[in-house]
């Protein structure tokens, strides 16, 4: 064995170095290979979130900024693809010759190798930014356009904003999908704005206080020598037909009521604001006579108007009174709407007020109900500290969903299907805040006691919410305001995971009103956000809550 054998051979080494640039470019290109499918993946559902505002502000730049960056990673991948490639080709055409050659051609083989792959690796990488370039380009284009769409806050304005990439792959692909959601974004918001519209065109009929901006707000308030009324309004989504109003007659009588109209949407709303115009021209030439304590007139009016419509299933059911604010004497005619809720501040409690069964407005001629019960004229008189009520099934049927340990949502499996448990049936999915419910929470502000709130199958540690309305002063609007955050909180659920991105709309007046009366306050409502569109509301963030079911309308009125 002589010293030669231990010289490692030059062509030996050269091998071994492009071997290594070989299988480091093959490594790197499969990784690219299989980044870039992903890329795309995540490139589409990143997109996908920034539209459907499933991301906050905050995160949304940061995906962005994520997508941004990913040309730098094409650049590399690309270039250590085309490096791979090159000394793959190189050594396959060289390895062979190698062997066949003397020494000195072998030494002339290496110097052309060593020139060769650097033309190679050069003509690669120049090769690779170029193609990386033409491939990133249309990204950039790509994520500049959902950076507009993500800091356009009135998507409306997106009309006509369309992406318009040329190269006929995925991207192209990719795009064409962007500009689809981005119209289908502006229908939507155009949607909404007429929705607003029609919201706030309803809300125009209930008499509610104004901010700064003339913006009807969800709560309206009148304040007489012998009466104080205080009305409660928050629309689930969409219009409805849920109503109140209350009218000065002559500074002694007032006239008042209560309407819910079966279903919701357009048609629910037209009726609604029907009723109320029939309503208010009723009683502009109203006079304290014999004639206009027969209240069942217009009653009978509302019911032919609607029952010629012919609307398929849309009544209207409600609740119409005089009120004497001197005697306390209060005269009701309903249609279809006979439970009145009276806190009764002699007794301590309160009592449900049946009146008699008659169909809902819209559901029958008038021929065929004056033939039957007709409507009526009821009696029913009020004492000084009493507190009239009357509300729409909005806040009884309030729901909550069931869930177990992990917040996702079951169905009670205590005992057999169908059976009681509890204030739900076995098998079902939700339970509903309840008369019983709502009935205990008055008593409890009017006693300035503490009111608990249990809520079943509820995976938080704290089953049991407790209010604390011992500062009270039994004034109507802290009894309706106890109703409406009780409610809210009643939906409301702490999931350990929710960060800031979990989040919902509270009124300012409810976060103040939970703020001095729940005692768990700072686990459920100590983090905030503004909200920028409607300066009174606000966000509650890291924390969650089951969808709104059904409009809240509460009309209190207390006999001083």
């Amino acid at each position: 064995m002589t010293i030669q054998d231990f010289v490692i051979n030059p062509a030996a080494l050269l091998a071994i170095v492009l071997a290594a640039f070989f299988i480091l470019g093959i490594l790197a290109a499969i990784k690219g290979i299989g980044g870039n499918i992903t890329e795309k993946t995540a490139i589409r559902q990143k997109a996908l979130a920034i539209f459907t505002g499933d991301l906050a502000l905050k995160k949304k730049k940061q995906k962005t900024a994520g997508m941004q960056k990913r040309g730098k990673g094409l650049r590399f991948k690309l270039s250590a693809f085309t490096i791979g490639l090159a000394l793959l080709t190189v050594i396959s055409i060289s390895a062979p010759m190698y062997h066949m050659m003397t020494a000195m051609q072998r030494e002339t083989l290496l110097r052309t190798i060593l020139i060769t792959s650097l033309a190679a690796l050069l003509i690669g990488i120049a090769g690779a930014l170029i193609l990386s370039t033409l491939i990133i380009k249309p990204i950039k284009k790509l994520t500049n356009h959902i950076e507009i769409i993500r800091d356009t806050e009135d998507k409306k304005k997106l009309a006509g904003i369309d992406i318009n990439i040329k190269t006929k792959d995925e991207i192209a692909i990719l795009g064409s999908t962007i500009n689809d959601m981005t119209h289908g974004l502006v229908k939507a918001a155009l949607a909404a704005s007429d929705l607003l519209i029609g919201k706030e065109i309803q809300k125009k009929f209930i008499p509610l206080d104004l901010d700064s901006s003339g913006n009807k707000q969800t709560s309206g308030f009148k304040n007489t020598e012998d009466l104080d009324f205080f009305g409660y309004y928050e629309g689930a989504k969409g219009v409805s037909g849920d109503y109140f109003d209350f009218k000065d007659l002559d500074g002694r009588f007032y006239a008042v009521i209560k309407c819910d109209v079966a279903g919701k949407g357009i048609p629910a709303a037209f009726i609604m604001i029907q009723v109320a115009t029939m309503f208010i021209n009723h009683f502009k030439q109203w006079k304290p006579d014999a004639r206009g304590m027969h209240i069942e007139e217009v009653v009978y009016h509302i019911n032919d108007f609607i029952e010629v419509l012919g609307f398929k299933g849309r009544f209207a059911a409600f609740t119409l009174c005089i009120f004497d604010s001197k005697t306390g004497v209060v005269r009701f005619c309903n249609a279809g709407d006979n439970i009145v809720h009276l806190y009764d501040a002699s007794e301590g409690r309160v009592k449900t007020i049946t009146l008699p069964e008659t169909p809902a407005a819209g559901a029958l001629p008038n021929s065929m109900i004056e033939a039957t019960c007709g409507y009526s004229v009821q009696t029913i008189t009020i004492d000084h500290g009493d507190i009239l009520l009357l509300y729409t099934d909005g806040i009884e049927e309030a729901k909550r969903k069931f869930r177990d340990s992990e917040f996702r949502e079951i169905n009670c499996t205590e005992g057999s299907v169908d059976t009681p448990h509890e204030n739900h049936q076995s098998g079902q999915a939700n339970e509903e805040m309840t008369p019983q419910r709502v009935e205990d929470i008055i008593n409890a502000v009017m006693a300035k006691d503490i009111y608990t709130l249990k809520k079943h199958h509820n995976p938080e540690g704290e089953a049991e919410l407790q209010f604390d309305f011992s500062t009270c002063e039994g004034k109507v609007e802290e009894v309706i305001m106890a109703m409406v955050s009780a409610e809210k909180m009643f939906r409301c659920y702490k999931n350990p995971k929710a960060d800031e991105e979990a989040r919902f709309l509270v009124d300012k007046k409810v976060d103040t009103f939970l703020k001095n009366h729940f005692q768990q306050y700072r686990r459920y409502c100590s983090n905030t956000a503004e909200y920028p569109d409607n300066d009174a509301y606000m966000y509650y963030t890291h924390v969650n809550e089951d969808e709104q079911y059904d409009d809240l309308t509460i009309l209190g009125i207390k006999r001083k």
